[in-house]
């Protein structure tokens, strides 16, 4: 319902609600449904058979309903959704109340989530999100009309005007995908140069490892042998552990990626707030295992780099020192470039000629800008 009170803020509210009624139900209806089956069923045995207190039961089964809708309508009443001129605001909680805010200047992803019986009654849940993050941070539940209430809400975060600190300017968050030596850097810094900042998550990676708490714990696994003479982490020996195992390889990644996704978060974080003042028209996510760590699901758009084998086989070959069956291992250990390609949103061709990728990656970042 449309609002014109101020909040504690001295924000102008634009919509302030609770719940549908029908949350009330969604809520317990499998205990309502259930529960008064068995209670029929348990009625009708007890004049049946005699002697096991079937109607005492039946009835104590249906107080438990009756407490579970009681426990669903005082969540309802404590929940409060709640959109002002300068953020989201998600509240609930019983015994302890828990609050979710989120400046508009933050959201960056809206999703409507409904399941079959909200869909019956025409409600479902609203999922918010920010640039740079796996998962829904804010949830609105039993919102009635959802698609309806989600696009006011992007309408309203479209028109916001920056007057919490921030800049109703949209960053998009661009990640890059492509074979081993296909460029990636490459075209990361074509990027760059057209005003882009780039998250490379190798170098954040590599920093990761020097933390003293990330060698604590990586000697516990496997042993001094995997530092170096100065006592930091040797990574060829870490990547001959993983490459070989691939219990070590996911042992690995569950540690390390929370970390940079961290770091990277906290970068998309500070270029969106900083509204471009920085130069910075979009983040660039240089992930070699994009796909594979979910983090696709933090970008806008995702752009594969094309390059032939040869090429890509002859650079590793001189940075690296690999032959290509060394390449070829590697490569299986990740997602098949195929499936990379058709999961992309944006085909970028690297050669090798800056005057070929420099045209391409411009269009594209333009298309994407565009598709804001």
């Amino acid at each position: 319902m449309q609002q014109t009170k101020s909040n504690g803020n001295g924000e102008r509210v634009i919509f302030d609600d609770r719940p549908h009624p029908v949350f009330i139900v969604t809520q317990a209806w499998r205990w309502i449904v259930f529960g008064v089956l068995l209670w029929g069923v348990m009625i009708w045995l007890d004049g049946r058979v005699q002697g096991y207190g079937l109607a005492f039961w039946a009835w104590v089964i249906l107080g438990m309903v009756a407490v579970r809708v009681i426990v669903a309508g005082v969540d309802r009443a404590v929940r409060v959704h709640q959109l002002t001129e300068g953020r989201v605001v998600a509240q609930f909680g019983i015994l302890r109340t828990v609050r979710t805010e989120m400046h508009l200047d933050r959201v960056q992803h809206l999703v409507v989530v409904r399941t079959l019986v909200e869909r019956l009654f025409g409600i479902g849940s609203i999922g918010i999100s920010s640039a740079g993050t796996g998962g829904v941070e804010l949830v609105w539940r039993g919102v009635e009309k959802p698609e309806e209430v989600r696009e006011m809400i992007r309408k309203v975060v479209e028109g916001h005007g920056g007057s919490g600190g921030g800049s109703k300017k949209k960053m998009a968050v661009i990640g890059l995908v492509g074979g081993i030596g296909s460029g990636k850097s490459t075209v990361a810094q074509a990027f760059a140069d057209l005003g882009c900042v780039v998250s490379d998550s190798d170098k954040v990676g590599a920093a990761v490892l020097m933390r003293p708490e990330v060698i604590k714990e990586l000697v516990m696994w496997w042993g001094d042998e995997i530092l170096d003479e100065s006592g930091a982490v040797d990574r060829k020996k870490v990547a001959g552990i993983v490459f070989r195992d691939r219990e070590q390889r996911d042992r690995l990644e569950k540690f390390v990626h929370p970390l940079i996704h961290a770091d990277r978060h906290a970068l998309i974080e500070k270029c969106r707030l900083d509204g471009g003042k920085s130069g910075g028209r979009a983040v660039i996510v240089d992930a070699p295992l994009l796909f594979e760590a979910g983090v696709d699901s933090e970008c806008d758009a995702v752009v594969f780099v094309q390059t032939p084998k040869r090429i890509r086989a002859r650079r590793v070959q001189e940075s690296r020192g690999w032959d290509e069956s060394e390449l070829d291992r590697r490569e299986k250990a990740q997602m098949g470039l195929e499936h990379k390609r058709e999961q992309a949103d944006h085909i970028v061709t690297n050669g090798g000629s800056l005057d070929e990728l420099l045209p391409q990656v411009a269009q594209i970042l333009k298309d994407i800008e565009s598709e804001l």
